[in-house]
């Protein structure tokens, strides 16, 4: 905000839920809080943005729900320039299924002109933040409650641009796509089934969701037995979802395991580790599905015992 005089802040009672509260301390003329007000949060974002200002409008995904109408309608259909910060997208194990963010990539990737996006890691989210902010388009930047864990992908990752994926394993066999939190999880598979079978399996940081990275997932398609897509998002019409149809329409045999949340409402829990685990994607879940896809016999090796924390 300090760096471009344009940008606004926009929240509706969660200044301090969305971090929106340090903006308050050092821009006070550029935050604005509407109040349990999630509609008027959009359309003011909305007026903001057609008189040349580029609003921050920062909503927990599962209220931003509460506010469709005005992001097809006023803010889409006009293509305005707003980014969304859709905090708390995936799991807020203590308060359960009204918080749980698992629904917005489905709602969302349908709607015109929208660009999705979601860093794999805290280090991540900043460069994607001024990304979305440089985009003239609606965006819509994702990331779950609280500090994700830090892992080596970002170290020497390559620049962020429009519907690219980083590609941080090229392997065979098997193709990963992940999304959020869950691409250091992949990598973590992908390194204990290279100790274990001596085999590199593919593992890919999509970052977008919309635009996807077609010619990289069409390779992939072409270039391994299957894809494996791993998302914090309901299954149905999310982010495997979109892989499958580009490999639909380009008429390729590959076939698409998409793991993610069930059709269903999930309960409240102790924490995101036992829910996952609950629901089979934590990482032993989620090894053993990997395994269970390999062509093992072409490996000439047998299964070894595996010890995953």
């Amino acid at each position: 905000a300090k760096k471009n005089p344009k940008v606004v802040g926009i929240t509706a009672a969660m200044p301090s839920g969305t971090g929106l509260d340090q903006l308050s301390k050092a821009c006070p003329d550029r935050f604005f809080d509407v109040g349990i007000a999630e509609e008027h949060a959009v359309l003011m974002a909305a007026g903001m943005a057609a008189k040349g200002m580029h609003p921050v409008c920062a909503i927990y995904s599962t209220f931003l729900q509460r506010a469709y109408d005005q992001i097809i309608h006023d803010v889409c259909l006009q293509n305005l320039p707003v980014t969304f910060c859709l905090d708390r997208a995936g799991l807020s194990p203590n308060d359960g299924p009204t918080h749980h963010g698992l629904f917005d990539l489905s709602y969302l990737r349908c709607v015109p002109n929208s660009i999705i996006m979601q860093p794999s890691n805290t280090a991540e989210l900043g460069p994607m933040l001024e990304f979305a902010i440089q985009q003239n388009s609606p965006t819509f930047l994702r990331y779950p409650r609280g500090a994700s864990e830090q892992t080596k992908s970002w170290e020497n990752s390559q620049a962020i641009e429009l519907g690219q994926a980083e590609l941080l394993v090229d392997g065979e066999q098997i193709s990963i796509w992940a999304l959020g939190e869950f691409v250091s999880l992949a990598e973590s598979v992908s390194e204990q089934i290279e100790k274990s079978y001596g085999l590199k399996i593919s593992v890919v940081n999509a970052r977008f969701v919309k635009p996807l990275d077609k010619s990289l997932i069409i390779k992939h398609a072409q270039t391994h037995h299957k894809i494996i897509t791993l998302e914090d998002n309901v299954v149905a019409g999310g982010f495997g979802s979109a892989v499958l149809e580009i490999i639909n329409q380009e008429g390729l045999p590959t076939q698409v395991i998409r793991l993610g949340w069930p059709d269903e409402y999930i309960p409240h829990g102790s924490t995101t580790s036992s829910l996952r685990k609950s629901y089979l994607l934590d990482k032993s879940s989620i090894y053993d599905e990997v395994v269970s896809h390999l062509d093992i016999e072409s490996l000439n090796k047998n299964l070894a015992p595996l010890d995953i924390a």
